[in-house]
């Protein structure tokens, strides 16, 4: 578990120092490399699975399609690192794997999908989910905020990085 959080961790560390080099308005301005959409629609999208899962641990079910969509994380710097740092936060106090229950929304069927999962395996998730996000995200800053700095391995699979190393 202290593996998983860590690496999570390390994920939104990055958004976060990310985050303190943009301006609101570089964070909002859509982009024609990412089809319209803004870094900042991409990091909410981010920060807002780390919260919906991290907040509902003490629910019976939870569900990254409903979770709470907060605008202001996509426009402005500070609310995007309160989130960040929030997650952090939350993320510190996991200390066990436990099991959880899911449900997801499939197109066309009124009724949920449900799935049985683990906690570890929903973090697995969101540092995946956080690292592709991140990769497009990465597209934009090379092309379009060269002067923003970034690691290297920044949008890189951990699948990936370790290969590189073999």
């Amino acid at each position: 578990m202290q593996d998983l959080v860590a690496y999570n961790n390390s994920i939104l560390e990055k958004i976060d120092a990310l985050l303190q080099q943009l301006t609101d308005e570089e964070l909002k301005c859509p982009s024609k490399l990412l089809f319209g959409s803004s870094i900042g629609q991409h990091f909410r999208h981010i920060l807002e699975f780390y919260t919906c899962l991290l907040t509902e641990l003490n629910e019976n079910t939870f569900s990254y399609d409903r979770r709470q969509r907060n605008l202001l994380i996509e426009t402005e710097v500070i609310a995007a690192r309160a989130s960040a740092v929030r997650s952090i936060g939350l993320l510190s106090g996991l200390t066990r794997d436990r099991d959880l229950v899911m449900e997801s929304e499939l197109p066309g069927l009124p009724d949920p999908c449900v799935q049985r999962t683990t906690l570890k395996r929903e973090l697995a998730y969101l540092a995946d989910h956080g690292v592709h996000h991140l990769a497009m995200v990465r597209i934009a800053l090379e092309q379009e905020l060269s002067h923003i700095t970034f690691p290297e391995h920044l949008g890189v699979a951990a699948s990936t990085r370790n290969h590189r190393v073999r």
